[in-house]
């Protein structure tokens, strides 16, 4: 590093790159371009560009030396990376088969659920046994046993290929479960469904683990404060519910309840009050060995012991990793430690798993700590105070706001990206923190250890109850400010990867400027281009004049937009789920706020089936909605109370429409209702779905059938209500229950869109509604997201995000 750019590093609290960490850069965007080649090859020339302005053009260092470590990277991946496998015909065929495996992990989840992954995969068909290649996931609802890695598995199951929900910019499920070789999905059949468990290996290691947590278990209270400290001790969550989950979330606590680099700091800090305790009671030791360096000894196992007991969880591995270097660094006593640190611990990691890169955990903790490690230094004066005790607190509490702010303000690209919403809750971080790492923590972790010990069993019951006693009163804290309102989550524009991109470059220049008061104008010039382009290429495809409907891949279930010049856009339908997953939130939420600001002029509720309303509420509570139309019915249960909150904390109000009601979209664009009519005497929710119709200029563009079944459509079909449309959405996604000839012939669609789940289990869509509706059929099974889109002279063409 030449002298000049040394200076200047010297200067900062900014600590600059060394040319290997630059180079590290590169290999890692290098592992990116296998899954992203355009936005990892532009940032690698943005990573170069602002390289050499920092170093400066006469010792910048080589370009071939980025792009060949790039080329590595690339190469790595490619390399390490597993290749799907294709489904097979009894699967195709949804054939229960009999499984042969052996137990590769078995996890804990909340809502008492075990996640099982099974290796040296075989099935039995017809009474011949075959290999399956790749890994299998299984998630066992209320599971009665469990199983141990290396156990043998026997079960009768229906297995598929793992497949994602395949919109742009969503989270590719798939993706995740391929690298790390799992190749299927599986589910139990039969109701009277019973696994055969080899015999358990005999692993000391394993078993000493398995009896702490069952201790642990055994002794927390049967509170969710006691499954709070089971699962910080263990890992176990499978004792924690929706409420307390969602509760956390809301208050941008998640983080606390998965073992991630936070709770191990944790653990290491009580190695440093050990050291500072051996200090104060025999000051003598400090001669021989520096508190400093005393504390990293006294962290080490504990940080060591805290990562075994917590595991299979990767996060926590690569956080120990981390604190390693870290440790080692601090016992070197080298400079840079922070820095250096993350970058030497995540070479390793990166070098031993390239695909790690991709993983969200990894991403979250690395980007936390380099933004801590860049402005915590900046901002930190700014809260110091000296003088007595109450202006140290003070002091203390500001530093502590000064962090969470540096690490929520460095990850808000990140969270925007990968959530589209975000927590503006850090001050329950004020409270939530200390009392974690300075009283749950110790505490529940001196009782995991002396439950297992009959002398000082008792002090360990009364531990783990005192550490559960003080988080039930923070959760009662957190549910009483979630009721009153103060823990509101925001839905925001989910930026693209240019956007994050330009962001990192504006804020590396807006740091530098303030340490150094030297501004970089060519580096954030460049910085400015990339954060407003896209916006830009927005803009531009909102002023074309097209309409376009896309139904969005949400498994089984429905979700549409219809979007109109002027960027205005109507959702028909929000998709399923279940209590522990949201597709409003998970995936249709995503893709509306993708690059896109939270807005929608109106939402249409076809009818209150799950599988249609469930991903509402989400919509209703986080987005601006203009208005909100039903047929007349809401959801029961647990949907209808999500969606009667969203709707009272929104203020909008229920639309019924009845057949020959219309509703304007835009100019000379319009839903013309044909269902149901108002004297129209059928109760059940799918024969009283909105039927709309899409009319653009006098044309109709598109029939939106909602789940109407045949006497429905016999209903509206004899009352001589126009049909026509270039495109029809496939009734109740393709079931035979809804085949109607004249329908068909009265519609005289172009072509058909069907929203279906892959291979689900009803079969979707049915052979005998592909051969009556007589035009090519495009199914979000198969193709994805669909969209039909019709230019000004509403010339009609149809795009699938799959080939």
């Amino acid at each position: 590093m030449n002298d000049r750019f040394s200076s200047f590093a010297s200067r900062l609290n900014v600590p600059g790159l060394l040319p290997w960490q630059s180079y590290f850069l590169a290999f890692v965007l290098g592992v990116f371009s296998y899954r992203y080649p355009v936005a990892s090859l532009t940032a690698l020339g943005v990573v170069f560009f602002v390289d050499v302005c920092f170093r400066g053009w006469l010792k910048r260092l080589p370009v071939l030396a980025f792009l060949m470590c790039a080329a590595f990277g690339f190469s790595y991946a490619a390399q390490r990376a597993a290749v799907s496998v294709e489904g097979l015909a009894w699967m195709e065929k949804r054939t229960p088969v009999v499984v042969y495996g052996m137990v590769d992990r078995s996890e804990p989840r909340t809502d008492h659920r075990r996640r099982i992954v099974l290796r040296d995969l075989r099935y039995e068909l017809d009474g011949q046994e075959r290999p399956l290649p790749g890994k299998l996931v299984w998630n066992w609802r209320s599971p009665d046993y469990a199983p141990v890695p290396g156990q043998s598995f026997k079960g009768r199951m229906r297995v598929v290929p793992v497949r994602g929900f395949a919109n742009p910019g969503g989270w590719d499920y798939g993706w995740y479960w391929l690298r790390q070789g799992v190749h299927w999905r599986a589910w139990p059949q039969g109701r009277k469904w019973k696994a055969t468990w080899g015999e358990r290996p005999v692993v000391f290691l394993w078993s000493l683990k398995s009896g702490l947590r069952s201790a642990v278990a055994r002794n927390v209270p049967d509170t969710q404060g006691g499954a709070m400290v089971l699962a910080l001790v263990t890992g176990d969550r499978s004792l924690l519910n929706a409420e307390t989950t969602d509760a956390a979330r809301s208050a941008g606590l998640s983080h606390t309840l998965a073992l991630s680099g936070l709770h191990v700091g944790f653990v290491a800090a009580m190695g440093f009050g050990l050291a500072w305790l051996v200090g104060w009671l025999n000051p003598s030791v400090m001669l021989s060995m520096p508190r400093q360096k005393l504390g990293v000894l006294f962290a080490a196992p504990l940080v060591l012991a805290y990562a075994w007991i917590g595991q299979p969880s990767p996060s926590l591995v690569r956080a120990a990793v981390m604190y390693g270097v870290w440790g080692f660094f601090l016992f070197q006593g080298r400079g840079r430690l922070l820095l250096d640190g993350l970058f030497f611990a995540l070479a390793a990691i990166v070098l031993f798993d390239p695909l790690s890169v991709f993983d969200l955990s990894l991403q979250m903790s690395a980007v936390a700590v380099a933004g801590i490690g860049l402005m915590f230094p900046q901002v930190r004066p700014l809260f110091r105070s000296g003088g007595t005790r109450w202006h140290k607190a003070i002091g203390w509490a500001g530093g502590l706001l000064a962090l969470s702010l540096c690490a929520n303000l460095a990850l808000l690209p990140l969270v925007s990206w990968y959530f589209g919403t975000w927590t503006p809750n850090i001050l329950f971080n004020l409270v939530w923190l200390p009392v974690l790492g300075c009283a749950v923590m110790p505490l529940g972790l001196v009782g995991a250890l002396c439950v297992t010990a009959p002398w000082v069993a008792p002090f360990g019951v009364w531990c783990l109850g005192t550490a559960a006693q003080i988080m039930d009163w923070l959760l009662a804290l957190l549910h009483l400010a979630e009721g009153a309102g103060y823990l509101p989550v925001t839905a925001v524009l989910r930026p693209l990867w240019p956007e994050i991109v330009g962001c990192t470059v504006l804020l590396a220049v807006a740091l530098t400027a303030w340490a150094n008061r030297r501004l970089f104008p060519g580096v954030a010039a460049v910085g400015f281009l990339f954060m407003v382009a896209p916006h830009v290429s927005i803009m531009v495809a909102d002023a074309q004049d097209e309409a376009r409907l896309t139904v969005i891949d949400v498994g089984l279930g429905q979700s549409a937009l219809i979007s109109l010049p002027g960027g205005h856009r109507w959702l028909v339908d929000g998709g399923g789920g279940s209590s522990r997953f949201d597709i409003g939130e998970a995936v249709v939420a995503p893709y509306l706020t993708r690059g896109r600001v939270p807005r929608l002029d109106g939402v249409f509720m076809s009818h209150p089936d799950s599988d249609h309303s469930h991903g509402l509420p989400h919509i209703l509570s986080r987005f601006e909605v203009g208005a909100f139309y039903t047929n007349g019915m809401l959801p029961r249960g647990r949907t209808g109370k999500k969606m009667r909150a969203a709707l009272e904390e929104s203020g909008l109000v229920p639309q019924p429409l009845y057949a020959g009601e219309q509703v304007v979209l835009g100019d000379d664009t319009f839903f013309e209702i044909l269902h149901p009519a108002v004297e129209y005497r059928n109760s059940h929710a799918n024969e009283r779905s909105l039927v709309l119709r899409l009319v653009r200029d006098g044309r109709g563009l598109a029939l939106l059938p909602g789940d109407v079944q045949t006497d429905a459509l016999a209903s509206f079909v004899a009352s001589g209500m126009p049909l026509k449309a270039d495109v029809l959405v496939l009734p109740h996604h393709g079931s035979k229950s809804s085949i109607d000839m004249d329908f068909y012939h009265g519609v005289g669609a172009e072509v058909a869109l069907c929203s279906n789940g892959y291979l689900n289990r009803y079969g979707f869509p049915d052979q005998k509604v592909l051969d009556a509706v007589g035009v090519p059929v495009f199914s979000t099974s198969r193709h994805g997201l669909i969209q039909a889109v019709w230019n000004a002279d509403n010339v009609l063409s149809i795009r699938a995000f799959l080939p």
